[in-house]
């Protein structure tokens, strides 16, 4: 499966909103130092685990009307590829009303200019909008903590950014707090009073206590969210509340160790078990709990521990995913390294086992790693580092590879490959050479071959052609391409061999187009493209739809390449995936080469904003470059698409029959909240339409949409 699928089929539980609590514990004072959010760029909500953060914003945001969304962080998002992709689908969620995929991402490219792009999204709402990152304490990659920076720089003044840490973020905080522009919320503001105590017992338990034994437990706990839920398990059904909580307030133990123990002692042995040895996963469902803890009714165990408030947190609405409170998850962990310590290694393998055949590769190698055998995590890497590298998380294969020891990367032929592509992809050729060695050397002793064995020749003669073009060594560069394409062996399956066979083409066109042979490499263009196609490598096959109308342009076919550039783009469809900043930005040099000035502004300002979303600098400069260059030459109000003359009056497209039910009810002076009522669709819904509609119209505001659409005769 392609991994942007695979990330697809993730991204409900990454912007999943966990439940508001029911019934929700009323704390009037922390609803009261929340509601200044929405005057403010950032709230932080810092404090240690088990303080409430995430459920403190889950109860606040559901009494609220603004537009909101939530994104989940975990350590794998410390791949600034991947961030940027979750990321730019919170933003679209918020955006439009409605999630859609993650976008393919340039390989290697800086985030910040994925960064500025979402900015300019955000920028479109003219209603308050809320984006919640919960748990940025994972977050330790400089340049995903440069990239949330640069976000919280440029938010426009109706969008704020929500912070759940445990630790406070490398942002300016000093500077924010200086300027009004903070809201914190810590663990002292975190802490439950008596009064907020005695409800929580009482409304959510049943337990009414009596003051001085509430005021014990409050004071005993420190007004502890997490250690007062743990009392409330240990005090639920038991007939002795009083004589329960003056043992609780004299023992010498550790509380937590001392309500953990009421808790699980209370509970049935299969079920202790089952706690303990689920206690190792970061996501749980039926499925990997069975794989995990040798049992087969996991999921119903689930059900069972979340319809007893066992600190058990749903992640989808489908109940099919949990993960436990993380600092009762902390507690299970520690229980179980002094229960069962020759059990651990053994769990993290089956957990490993199981998410590797269930394609998590992340967490798959985490459990390896964690399950103490090198062996198999350098195994489960080997067959999963070309597929990530293929998809751009560069930073997340290097993670993979520097969490191994060196000597073992050095040893495994796809391993060493692996960290070379990490290094030319990236730009940095230094020490590439010696991977490369190491890489051959493996290979030569039959070791790491990976489930590409056969095709490791090829894939290492691939670097090489690579290498030599970013070290401007165009002849050597076509050497080792038309080597790779020699060295593809039979017997693999048709994908493998035609991402082989296609990025081998493609690089032998690079080679020639750099050497100055233009027939050539066109030819050889041509031919990768069918390979690259089959292979899925959408990224590589719009670059060489670009380089060959750059090529026809050379030649003075500007009509060829437009014409190469609409039918590739009609081939593709509107999808994230299918869209290609490099084949706009060709077409708009094209069309700028033609005269066109209008449908070539159209053209650069779509490949721009495509390519700064998806990080690609290069192809933001040359469609900057366009724009310069016809700046003179376009009128004022042109809208930023390509109109149609077969449409009445040069419409771009046709509206949709909804869309020009918008188009009406804006004409009568109806606000956004009004159509959404009348056609009972959501808010983000009739924006999503309005952005349609104005760039179909070519205006760039309601008020020129709706003149435009009295001079198309679409509006009375």
């Amino acid at each position: 499966m392609p991994l942007v699928a695979a990330m697809d089929r993730l991204l409900p539980l990454k912007l999943a909103m966990p439940r508001p609590s029911r019934p929700p514990v009323g704390r009037p004072r922390l609803v009261q130092l929340l509601s200044g959010v929405v005057d403010v760029r950032l709230t932080l909500l810092s404090a240690p685990p088990g303080f409430g953060k995430t459920m403190a914003l889950v109860d606040w945001l559901a009494t609220l009307s603004v537009r909101h969304v939530w994104l989940s962080l975990d350590e794998a998002d410390n791949d600034p590829v991947r961030f940027v992709r979750f990321l730019s689908a919170a933003v679209g969620e918020l955006v439009a009303g409605e999630a859609g995929s993650v976008d393919e991402v340039a390989p290697g490219r800086d985030p910040l200019e994925v960064v500025g792009g979402l900015v300019a999204l955000l920028a479109e709402c003219r209603e308050p909008e809320i984006l919640v990152f919960d748990d940025y304490q994972l977050i330790t990659e400089p340049a995903v903590q440069r990239a949330v920076g640069l976000l919280l720089e440029r938010l426009p003044p109706q969008a704020h950014l929500v912070l759940s840490t445990r630790a406070d973020p490398a942002l300016p905080l000093a500077r924010l707090r200086a300027r009004g522009d903070l809201v914190e919320v810590r663990a002292d503001a975190l802490r439950f009073t008596l009064d907020e105590a005695g409800r929580f017992f009482a409304d959510r338990w049943g337990l009414a206590l009596e003051e001085p034994d509430l005021e014990t437990l409050v004071k005993r706990t420190e007004g502890w969210p997490a250690v007062l839920q743990l009392a409330a398990l240990s005090l639920a059904g038991r007939s002795d509340v009083a004589g329960l909580v003056r043992a609780f307030a004299a023992t010498h133990r550790f509380v937590l160790d001392y309500v953990v123990e009421e808790v699980l002692a209370g509970l049935p042995p299969e079920t202790q078990d089952f706690l303990l040895r689920t206690s190792i996963l970061e996501r749980l469902s039926g499925p990997l709990c069975d794989a995990v803890s040798g049992g087969s009714s996991g999921q119903t165990r689930l059900e069972a521990l979340e319809r007893a408030n066992l600190l058990l947190v749903p992640l989808d609405d489908e109940r099919r995913w949990y993960r436990y409170h993380a600092l009762f998850a902390e507690i299970l962990r520690a229980r179980l390294a002094v229960l069962h310590p020759d059990d651990v290694p053994g769990l993290h393998a089956r957990a490993s086992a199981w998410c590797e055949e269930h394609g998590d590769d992340e967490s798959a190698i985490a459990h390896a790693i964690r399950s103490g055998d090198l062996e198999r995590a350098s195994a489960v890497v080997v067959d999963a580092s070309l597929r990530h590298i293929q998809a751009g998380e560069i930073s997340t294969v290097r993670r993979w590879l520097d969490a191994l020891p060196a000597e073992l990367v050095r040893a495994q032929a796809q391993l060493s490959a692996s960290y070379a592509w990490c290094l030319t992809l990236a730009g940095d050729t230094e020490g590439v050479s010696g991977w490369l060695a190491d890489a051959e050397a493996a290979l030569t002793a039959g070791r790491g071959l990976g489930l590409l064995g056969p095709a490791l020749p090829a894939e290492l003669a691939l670097l090489r052609s690579r290498l030599a073009s970013l070290q401007g060594q165009p002849a050597t560069a076509i050497e080792q391409a038309r080597r790779a394409r020699e060295l593809v062996p039979e017997g693999l399956s048709p994908e493998l061999e035609a991402v082989l066979r296609g990025d081998a083409t493609a690089l032998l066109a690079v080679g020639l187009l750099r050497s100055g042979d233009l027939a050539a490499a066109a030819a050889a263009y041509e031919e990768s493209l069918p390979d690259l196609r089959q292979g899925g490598n959408v990224f590589a096959a719009g670059r060489a739809i670009a380089d060959l109308a750059s090529i026809l342009l050379t030649g003075g076919d500007a009509q060829g390449a437009v014409r190469l550039c609409e039918a590739e783009l009609e081939r593709r469809g509107p999808t994230p995936v299918g869209s290609s900043p490099a084949i706009w930005a060709a077409l708009a040099r094209a069309r700028a080469e033609l005269g066109q000035a209008e449908s070539a502004d159209a053209a650069a300002r779509h490949a721009l904003a495509l390519a700064t979303r998806a990080g690609d600098e290069s192809v933001a400069r040359s469609a900057r470059a366009t724009l310069v260059r016809l700046g003179p030459l376009v009128p004022a109000g042109t809208g930023p698409r390509t109109r149609d003359p077969s449409l009445p009056g040069g419409l771009i497209e046709a509206l949709s029959e909804r869309e020009l039910q918008v188009l009406r009810l804006v004409a009568l002076g109806r606000s956004n909240t009004q159509i959404a009522a009348k056609l009972f669709v959501t808010v983000g819904t009739v924006k999503s339409h309005l952005h349609t509609i104005s760039g179909k119209l070519g205006a760039t505001n309601r008020v020129e949409a709706v003149a435009r659409g009295r001079e198309l005769g679409l509006l009375p």
